[in-house]
């Protein structure tokens, strides 16, 4: 398999509870476009970027003015990330999509130092904890003292680029072995919230890259 070894395969309960399950099945009941999985999503969006700017934008509720690059904001955050409104997201970077984030769920500025982030995501009863790679790896440098409580913590985002295999490893094995785990570095992923985590993981584009491309007006099929 690419990728080698498997860390993390979510649950059935787990997968079902997505927002990208969600969307996958309101497409095919209302729009009447049947996609099987994440890979077939990003084709779609890929070969049909207007219709999938368009179901996008209803799936989100936005405004029905809304341009491509807020569209495109949407499905990163609600389709990759998974952001969902009863979420705690602590961020410790990305300024400017902490605060979009903003609209979807709650989120809290990370205020301690990068190797203390698990036990302030603990503190904050946090569900996504959201970090540049090199803070998490400073943050899995050593195994942390003592125990925390995060149970509430459910995934981790890597901003820059996906964490070293051997850091991934530690996170599931000093930190929590039931996390979600995505990397993301402008308009590239690393993982999805459908699929297993893997301790190599590899590159592929966000849902809604090409939208940002998109002419101004037309319509495609879909």
């Amino acid at each position: 398999m690419a990728g080698g070894e498997i860390l993390y395969v979510p649950s059935r309960e787990r997968t079902v509870s997505t927002n990208t399950w969600a969307f996958l099945h309101w497409l095919a009941a209302v729009r009447g476009v049947r996609l099987a999985d994440w890979a077939a999503m990003l084709d779609w969006s890929a070969a049909a970027p207007e219709a999938f700017r368009a179901a996008m934008a209803d799936f989100a509720r936005l405004a029905a003015n809304a341009g491509a690059a807020e569209i495109a904001r949407a499905a990163l955050l609600l389709l990759l990330l998974d952001i969902r409104p009863d979420d705690r997201l602590l961020a410790a970077g990305a300024p400017d999509l902490a605060a979009d984030a903003v609209r979807f769920t709650t989120v809290l500025a990370a205020r301690g130092t990068p190797e203390t982030l698990f036990e302030e995501a603990a503190d904050q009863a946090s569900s996504i904890v959201l970090a540049p790679a090199s803070d998490l790896a400073r943050a899995l440098f050593r195994r942390p003292a003592g125990r925390h409580d995060l149970s509430a913590l459910r995934e981790v985002v890597a901003l820059g680029g996906p964490l070293p295999a051997n850091e991934r490893t530690r996170l599931y094995t000093w930190v929590k072995a039931d996390l979600m785990l995505i990397g993301l570095a402008g308009e590239i992923a690393w993982g999805d919230p459908l699929a297993p985590v893997l301790r190599e993981p590899a590159a592929r584009p966000v849902p809604g890259a090409l939208l940002r491309r998109l002419p101004s007006g037309g319509r495609d099929g879909g």
